[in-house]
């Protein structure tokens, strides 16, 4: 009987250490890279808080990679989209209301002109206040007065900087 107790306490003993040392670990969960979502901003230009010549600063960070304007040719008061585009996927929107209408140059064409960044848009309201909008798409250009020219450079015009 002695050597039963003796057997049984040496295997309780054995199982406590040996289920001491089986831990349980826990799952190792990969780390998953983050995945960016691109962000798409749209700005309406408001009118009625305008001046005679408006400067719409780019955002701080990276430039814009292409900017796209978006005008009717065949009727002055429609809506003008400026859409500029990034790196990250991100796209930034500027929409101009149909109250505002473009003017022609002396050759006929419509008063915008653009580079790869900056875009320079010349016209009035339907109430009749004339007015310039210069929207840029790089920070470093931000607060330069700007010279364009709708007459060279055709089609997109010739923005030089100051």
């Amino acid at each position: 009987m002695k050597s039963i107790i003796k057997a049984l306490c040496i295997m309780m003993v054995v199982l406590a250490a040996v289920s001491c040392k089986q831990k349980k670990e826990a799952p190792v969960q990969e780390a998953k890279p983050e995945v960016y979502v691109p962000k798409h901003v749209v700005e309406h230009v408001d009118l009625n808080n305008i001046k005679t010549y408006n400067y719409i600063n780019a955002p701080a960070g990276a430039a814009a990679i292409s900017v796209v304007v978006n005008y009717r040719t065949d009727k002055l008061y429609e809506p003008i989209e400026i859409k500029y585009s990034y790196k990250n996927g991100d796209t930034r929107t500027y929409i101009v209301p149909k109250e505002f209408g473009l003017w022609e140059n002396e050759a006929g064409r419509l008063r915008v002109v653009a580079d790869n960044t900056t875009v320079w848009l010349q016209g009035q309201t339907k109430a009749g206040k004339f007015c310039e909008f210069v929207f840029y798409g790089d920070p470093k250009h931000n607060g330069k007065k700007i010279t364009p020219n709708s007459y060279r450079n055709l089609p997109a015009g010739e923005i030089v900087y100051r």
